[in-house]
């Protein structure tokens, strides 16, 4: 067998390894979110358009795993729009995967983090548009996502709290699941790209100290203080629920991109005195403790994004250098 034939067998053999790894990814409550890692991680040694080809036919295999499963409703309007609030965050986190690789070549990373998260934007859209203007086909999802969510609370408020109505939990959920909804694909968005960025600048040594001097440009605080701005007027000021939803999970968007900073430094701090410590090593780190640790983690998710904030205006970091962006 020749070299070339041999190169082809196993690109095609990584790509089946990867393909298969991403649907159990996929299929796992925990890492569903980073179900796109495996088809970055090919691109490094098969190039993006492979990867961008692969995360295509990911795609289609959870649409069809997935219309296949609610086959006997999905002719009705409930069941194509349950079907359509399911494929949203895989077709989300897919987008943001084939923009972040064919976004290479953009060195500001704010602006490549905007780019990834504006699919996800645009595809909630017409979702949105399409249950809501059909008041009894949202009092429908509504109910039957609430549903849901009592068969899941009803054993355990009925352990800590006996006779409570779950019902009254419902809207609350809800309301806070939506709120969350893009900060959280942001952070799935981010430690995917980062493990694919490390992996791909693995040899280069001057990484680490990439990872060190990244801040964001200082004009970009004004995000920050003007959607926490806004949330704060809207607890005072009647406003309809969506513009509330959509107000936090902008403002909650901006401290995701400071916690990003925040991280950066930490690790600076950190590798001032042990150079030889790894970005990717101080992040799995701060997210076990953040997991397994009681109080930690609230101290880490409150903390990191401001340490992020003062960044802005003191060089916490100590070392001297204050680059625009190092992405």
């Amino acid at each position: 067998m020749q070299r070339g034939e041999r190169s082809a067998l196993r690109s095609c053999i990584e790509a089946v390894l990867m393909f298969v790894i991403s649907f159990i990814f996929f299929n796992m409550d925990f890492f569903t979110i980073f179900f796109i890692l495996p088809l970055l991680l090919y691109a490094i040694n098969n190039g993006e358009r492979k990867a961008i080809l692969l995360i295509v036919l990911e795609v289609l295999l959870i649409i069809v795993t997935d219309s296949f499963m609610i086959s006997d409703s999905l002719t009705t309007k409930l069941g194509f729009a349950l079907l359509l609030i399911d494929l949203y965050i895989p077709l989300s986190l897919s987008a943001a995967g084939i923009v972040w690789l064919r976004t290479r070549g953009e060195r500001r990373l704010l602006r490549r983090l905007l780019f990834v998260l504006l699919p996800a934007i645009i595809l909630v859209v017409p979702a949105a548009a399409f249950i809501l203007s059909d008041r009894a086909l949202s009092s429908a999802v509504y109910t039957a996502y609430g549903n849901a969510f009592a068969a899941v609370l009803s054993p355990m408020l009925s352990l800590v709290a006996p006779g409570v109505d779950v019902s009254v939990f419902i809207d609350l959920i809800l309301i806070t699941v939506t709120s969350f909804l893009f900060p959280v694909l942001l952070c799935g968005i981010c430690a995917t790209c980062f493990i694919y960025e490390s992996a791909l600048h693995s040899r280069e040594s001057d990484w680490e100290e990439s990872v060190m001097r990244f801040s964001f440009p200082q004009d970009a605080i004004w995000g920050f203080i003007i959607s926490w701005a806004l949330v704060l007027i809207l607890r005072f000021v009647s406003a309809p629920m969506l513009l509330e939803i959509a107000v936090m999970n902008a403002a909650l968007v901006w401290t995701v991109f400071y916690a990003i900073q925040g991280f950066t430094v930490i690790f600076a701090r950190i590798r001032r005195r042990h150079r030889t410590v790894k970005s990717m090593t101080v992040l799995i780190v701060l997210v076990i403790m953040s997991l397994l640790i009681p109080g930690i983690n609230f101290i880490i998710l409150l903390g990191v994004p401001l340490l992020g904030v003062l960044e802005n205006f003191f060089d916490l970091k100590k070392i001297g250098v204050q680059d625009e962006d190092h992405s």
